[in-house]
């Protein structure tokens, strides 16, 4: 029985079981506050303190313990808030918040969506509506981060609004939801959704003239606050409403995207470039195009394709109402490898909002989804520095009123050739646009009283954008040196110069980084020369600080000067790039000037940070891991990400993920050897769990050959057993076995009994997909004894339902009966659900296969009710469709339908398209049987 509950959406309350309410105010109520607005996540005590005070006192720390002291007495919280190594965590059940509550009721409405069921769905809304009492924490002061989750939580409580409304019009139910949409509109009148449910609402009850007024109202609601008129569908909604052809059913609300990089800030010329760009597009009258085009925009480093591309796409965002989409393919990054289409779609899914959990598993798949989200949408795609055809081709879209912008350094033909793209090859600039760009970087006074030096600087550096910025950097940095001495500079060496007119990566503007370089004060150079060490695409402060061995804040100072030099840009905030020929002269640099042993030094401290950093985000994310490492400290002036929480972990991974791929390629290059496996260890699981599995066979390939140079057995062993496993999830079934065999052999020879009953147990795994279950029974046996001499209770539990599972592949239905009741025995023991919910669905399985039909259903409904309460829901559809079977062979087909249909609608959410076409298949036949 719950002894108190706890209520955040409106005032803080607090109630005991018998209904008395507990009062709290001042500080104390904050945090309380602070804490249930984040139940069961920790809460930093900076966040904390940010919370309470705009400006905190010296003895913050001290009071808001007393505050923590204060709240465990009076409401005797000693086992809900926890304190923690750098903060606090309220741990309470969904039954005792209401935030919880409103966030399951969320769940389950949503799963009842998906599976078919709006009524039900509707009853989960209205549940977690009813939660609502009032603004988040109102009458408590907050601040800070408190704020943005208050807003964030508000956000939400529109969303369910929303969609609630939606399911209600789904039902037929129009008038009900009349009275809170246009309450809703009223407080809220920027959100298009919101009226054009309105709208829909009013046209399905018969008030076709309220209909036509809410958009009118909607209108110039738009156009006074925003300067827009509706959206596409709201104007769509009217017109349908005016011929008296209401859509059926709402559409699901599509979601524009700008993802276009930041537009620059001094562009200059290129009049005829935009032109040429704006002819692309149909006049308002004009028919459009049957297919989407395309457009390559090309010439030399430099010359400022990216620029162009980034100008125009922003000039035209309003003709691509539902969205601008960006990605960078590095087709010819400096100590970068291409960009492949796998990597490039899994990004473009990501700005599409498609979940981790959505996201198929196979690049065909990937690719599909893509092109599907798009069809019909008018959107630009931006593909940057591509390095050929076959990088592009899979990322155009399908939709004829889509446009592509693809650059690269070479023409790209066979896109002219084969999707008829078009072509425009990018100049240098002409003299008077280079004045023009220089003007406005330097003044117009500046320039008309060194008129000569001005007109010397524009033909050294031949029209190219990228060069002219620089040495327009360096005449803003020492604003009191003549540009005469710039242009005298620059023309002692003239040779090099002409070079700014060629392709070749070894020669381009080197002498002018160069000629910037060395007017950089000594720590700024070296911070240069030292990023020259880097490989990733980008990199972050604390990266960079561990590169250099330098406090953050210092380290930030220095960026801001490679910043200001144009030799180094901040994408976005905290992350920074290259231009692809300033990172090769930064290579040059590092060779030329930094010693050996500083290389060594910097490597080191680099690889160590994507080390450590990726193994406290492994932790978090898989705190239960049964194989672990040992771990050396880091090396003197390494610093680490400092990651509070498991959201903090998936964050840092997904920004870091490739930086941390290709730091375990330096360690490579490096000798780092006991770094490179050690690496793979600390990403797999986040590659398993987000499906990278070329990612994660890659990982651990390169790491098979690192631990060669290791004198460490059970590091041998770990890598082949753990590789072997990446190639089993990949379907690379012969590679699988020679790795398992290795580790195999490592394990019998150190004497490593669990490690052999690991790799035995993954072994009969491996076999089982193989469908060859004679084979995996032979190794399940094995890790069953091994596991009882060692005395390994949980895996024990999981073999004898593995084995039960081959068992009963095999026909021997009673030894697999026996085997898996065994194993539920110690599972339930144990605590282990998720054992415990495969092994009831093995039994169901057996049953089934026995004849005992009615016991099946029981045990596929325990473990169907197990699958949901611990969120499998991949396992959940294997279970339903199973379950769907039980009751056709009971002859129940209108509940096998339902099953399947639920399996079917988890399959298709999850892109498993082999499992949802043979739940298909049995839903067509039982509909072929019924007519």
């Amino acid at each position: 029985m719950v002894d108190a509950t706890f209520a955040i959406l409106g005032p803080v309350r607090v109630s005991w079981a018998d209904g008395r309410q507990v009062h709290l105010s001042g500080k104390p109520r904050a945090v309380l506050a602070s804490l249930l607005l984040n139940v069961n996540t920790l809460v930093s005590r900076e966040r904390l303190v940010e919370a309470l005070w705009e400006n905190p006192p010296p003895s913050a720390i001290p009071n808001l313990q007393t505050y923590i002291g204060q709240l465990r007495r009076s409401l005797s919280l000693d086992t809900r808030l926890l304190t923690r190594e750098t903060g606090y965590t309220f741990e309470a059940h969904a039954e005792e918040v209401d935030l919880l509550q409103f966030e399951q009721a969320i769940r389950l409405a949503r799963k009842e969506s998906e599976a078919g069921d709006v009524r039900a769905a509707v009853a989960q809304f209205e549940r977690a509506l009813g939660m609502w009492r009032g603004k988040p924490a109102e009458g408590t002061k907050l601040s800070g981060h408190m704020l943005a989750r208050v807003t964030e939580l508000e956000e939400r409580l529109a969303m369910v609004r929303m969609d609630w409304a939606e399911a209600k019009l789904a039902l037929g139910q129009p008038a009900e939801v009349i009275e809170d949409l246009r309450a809703f509109v009223a407080e809220q009148p920027l959100r298009e959704r919101a009226w054009r449910l309105l709208m829909l609402a009013h046209s399905r009850a018969g008030q076709r003239d309220k209909a036509l007024e809410a958009f009118q109202h909607a209108r110039s609601v738009l156009t006074d606050e925003l300067g827009l008129e509706p959206g596409e569908e709201l104007q769509q909604l009217q017109a349908a409403i005016l011929a008296g052809t209401t859509p059926v059913s709402v559409p699901a609300p599509w979601t524009p995207v700008c993802r276009l990089p930041s537009d620059v800030k001094h562009f200059s010329g290129r009049e005829a470039e935009l032109f040429e760009l704006d002819g692309l597009l149909p006049l308002p009258d004009e028919v459009p195009p049957r297919t989407a085009t395309t457009c390559v925009i090309t010439g030399t480093g430099g010359v400022g394709k990216t620029a162009l591309a980034a100008r125009w796409a922003h000039t035209a965002r309003d003709r691509f109402p539902d969205g601008q989409l960006y990605v960078d393919l590095r087709g010819f990054s400096p100590g970068a490898t291409p960009m492949p289409p796998s990597e490039a779609v899994r990004i473009l899914l990501g700005f599409l909002h498609v979940p981790h959990h959505r996201m198929p598993s196979t690049f065909g798949e990937q690719i599909g989804l893509y092109r599907s989200l798009l069809a019909g949408r008018r959107v630009l795609v931006l593909l940057d520095n591509a390095r050929d055809p076959d990088q592009v081709r899979p990322l155009l879209p399908p939709s004829p009123e889509a446009l592509t912008l693809v650059t690269g350094r070479t023409a790209l033909t066979g896109l002219i050739a084969a999707e008829g793209a078009h072509l425009l090859r990018l100049a240098p600039l002409s003299d008077a646009q280079a004045g023009q760009l220089l003007r406005r970087r330097l003044g117009q006074d500046r320039m008309a009283a060194e008129r000569e030096a001005v007109d010397g600087i524009i033909k050294t550096c031949a029209g190219l954008p990228l060069a002219l910025g620089i040495v327009a950097a360096r005449a803003i940095i020492n604003a009191g040196l003549p540009l005469t001495a710039l242009a005298d500079e620059l023309q002692a060496e003239p040779t090099r110069l002409d070079a700014l007119q060629t392709d070749e990566l070894s020669t381009d503007l080197r002498e002018v980084f160069g000629s910037s370089y060395r007017v950089l004060a000594p720590e700024a150079a070296e911070t240069f020369a030292h990023l020259g060490l880097m490989t990733g695409p980008d990199t972050s402060l604390l990266a960079v600080a561990s590169l250099i061995g330098r406090p953050v804040a210092h380290t930030r100072t220095l960026l801001r000067t490679l910043e200001t030099a144009h030799l180094l840009d901040q994408h976005v905030p905290g992350r920074y790039r290259m231009h692809d020929l300033v990172r090769l002269y930064a290579i040059d640099r590092a060779r030329l000037d930094l010693s050996a042993d500083a290389r060594t030094a910097a490597v080191r401290r680099l690889v160590d940070f994507y080390l450590h950093t990726s193994y406290a985000a492994d932790r978090l994310l898989s705190p239960r891991r049964r194989s672990t490492i040992r771990m050396e400290p880091p090396a003197p002036g390494c610093l680490t990400d400092a990651l509070a929480d498991v959201a903090a972990a998936q964050a840092w991974f997904k920004a870091e993920h490739a930086c941390a791929l290709a730091a375990q390629r330096l360690a490579a290059e490096h000798g780092l050897y006991g770094a490179v496996w050690q690496l793979a260890w600390t990403l797999d699981t986040f590659h398993l769990g987000h499906n990278l599995l070329q990612n994660c066979v890659a990982a651990w390939r390169l790491a098979s050959g690192a631990v060669e140079h290791v004198a460490d057995v059970t590091a041998h062993a770990m890598v082949h057993q753990l590789l072997g496993r990446a190639c089993t999830r990949a379907g690379l079934h012969a590679e699988s076995l020679s790795h398992f065999a290795e580790a195999l052999a490592l394990y019998e020879q150190s004497g490593d009994i669990a490690g052999q009953a690991h790799v035995r147990h993954t072994l009969g795994l491996a076999w089982g997909h193989r469908e060859e279950p004679a084979q995996a029974l032979v190794h399940l046996e094995h890790a069953l004894r091994l596991y009882r001499d060692i005395d390994d209770a949980m895996g024990e539990a999981n073999a004898l339902n593995s084995l039960g599972w081959g068992t009963a592949m095999l026909g021997d239905f009673a030894r697999a009966r026996e085997c898996c009741e065994q194993a539920l025995v110690l599972l339930r023991s144990h605590g282990d659900r998720n054992g415990e919910a495969a092994t009831l669905d093995s039994l169901g399985y057996i049953a089934h296969h026995t004849g005992r039909h009615t016991r099946a259903l029981d045990y596929y409904r325990e473990a169907l009710t197990l699958r949901r309460e611990t969120g499998n829901a991949s396992q959940e559809a294997d279970t339903l469709l199973h379950l769907g079977d039980t009751h056709h062979a009971l002859g129940q087909d209108g509940e096998a339908a339902r099953a399947w249909g639920q399996a079917l609608a988890i399959y298709q959410d999850q892109h498993r398209t082999e499992k949802a076409k043979h739940v298909r298949e049995r839903l067509d036949a039982l509909g072929a049987r019924s007519s």
